[in-house]
């Protein structure tokens, strides 16, 4: 029998009051639900809860693999995502550099279904805490709860003289391919354009990958490769000990840099005549460019209030990340800036069990709780080798430090086939499926 029928059956009878005592009749339908509760193994009383996730990135899938196997039949759990397929993008890199083919680190969305989870292939447009509504390009969608992980968008329109290709997008990271199988001699500059941007090592990793390619090729001693970039010092975010093992690491590698100590750094790009300007009115010569370009919040979080109005980013309140709505959650990137982190999934998965259990203990009833920590740990290839890395982030967070408490490792062997092992599993635990 529909458990909705016999709710109906249950609240007519209940008010309506004729042929039978009322208190035999109440009795009646306790013992029909819980017979049925009983034998459909699922609580007729329960209210079925809506949670709404948007984005299919990393927050999304981890997020919504949880929620699923934690509540079950008490929620649906839905995953709302302008593409159909979702990336490991730490990867990105590899596919400029031609170890990757797109296939290989992109996986379709609709395998969430899988696991009970509902997919909504739509753009958003708009988030209406008020009403409890997300407006998106397939209709209105209601929800109970709503976790936002929307990532932050590349937007190299916004550079004076670009858009230039760049290896932060997957469509990028081809064109960028193209460039560096192509260049053979001169000066190659990677720049980064303004902070914050997604994986904040990841420059460097591009520098050091771009070495260790072309020292292979024998290209090496008629190529200069420099680094530009906002900081003043490489790694300065990870604290002064980071800052020094890095410099020592670009002097062995022979990797220049120009610190330039504003934000952003790059004020314009002449892609005719190859000059970089930066924010202090230096003119950087290049025969190769690969600029990562300024990140923006997505539209639609910008334009909410659960924004910082300054910034556009969602601004959530640790431990629970929620917003300045007890119904709206917001993780990743999208939260990264106001919460004063990098913008990197392995923090992510640190700290999204707070605001998880704090819906599961509404739903569920009970009270989940753990110490609150935020920590990251991953690996940066170096070319050839892996440097591995762990900081726990936890009193940046609070506003009790002033940078994360880190421990860098030697590059070895072992580390970068970690790293490689970590792409595949990534796909295995979050979809169940290991892209070819």
């Amino acid at each position: 029998m529909d458990k909705l029928v016999v709710s109906f059956i249950c609240i007519y009878r209940y008010y309506v009051k004729i042929l039978v005592d009322i208190n035999y009749d109440t009795m009646l339908c306790i013992e029909i639900t819980g017979f049925l509760s009983f034998y459909l193994d699922t609580d007729l009383g329960a209210v079925l809860r809506r949670i709404v996730i948007l984005g299919g990135g990393t927050g999304g899938l981890a997020a919504a693999k949880h929620l699923s196997e934690s509540l079950g039949t008490d929620a649906q759990v839905t995953i709302i995502d302008k593409r159909d397929r979702t990336d490991f993008r730490p990867s990105y890199l590899y596919v400029m550099m031609g170890y990757r083919e797109p296939s290989q680190v992109s996986a379709p969305l609709y395998l969430v279904e899988k696991r009970g989870v509902r997919f909504v292939r739509a753009e958003i447009r708009g988030i209406d805490p008020g009403n409890r509504v997300v407006d998106t390009s397939a209709g209105k969608i209601s929800y109970d709860y709503l976790l936002v992980s929307l990532g932050a968008e590349t937007r190299p329109e916004l550079v004076k003289g670009g858009p230039l290709p760049h290896p932060w997008e997957l469509d990028g990271a081809l064109e960028v391919r193209k460039i560096v199988r192509g260049f053979r001699k001169g000066r190659l500059v990677v720049a980064v354009h303004s902070t914050p941007y997604r994986c904040p090592p990841a420059p460097w990793e591009v520098a050091l990958l771009l070495d260790f390619y072309y020292s292979g090729l024998g290209y090496r001693r008629d190529i200069e490769i420099t680094m530009v970039h906002p900081f003043k010092r490489p790694f300065e975010n990870f604290g002064p000990l980071a800052a020094k093992m890095m410099e020592g690491l670009m002097s062995e590698r022979r990797i220049g840099w120009i610190g330039v100590g504003k934000n952003p750094a790059v004020e314009e790009v002449d892609p005719v005549n190859k000059v970089l300007v930066t924010a202090s009115g230096e003119k950087i010569r290049y025969d190769a460019l690969i600029l990562i370009p300024p990140h923006r919040p997505p539209e639609p979080v910008a334009r909410s209030d659960i924004a910082d109005p300054q910034t556009g980013w969602a601004r959530p309140t640790p431990p629970t990340m929620r917003t300045k709505y007890d119904d709206v959650y917001a993780v990743g990137d999208v939260a990264a800036p106001s919460l004063r982190l990098g913008m990197a999934g392995v923090i992510l998965h640190s700290y999204l069990k707070y605001p998880l259990a704090s819906i599961i203990s509404e739903i569920k009833g009970v009270y989940i709780s753990s110490e609150f920590r935020v920590f990251g740990s991953c690996v940066m290839d170096v070319g050839g080798f892996g440097m591995a890395a762990a900081c726990d982030f936890t009193k940046l967070v609070l506003g009790e430090a002033q940078y994360p408490d880190c421990l860098f490792l030697p590059p070895t062997s072992f580390s970068r086939v970690f790293k490689e092992m970590f792409e595949k599993q990534y796909f295995a635990w979050l979809l169940g499926y290991v892209p070819g």
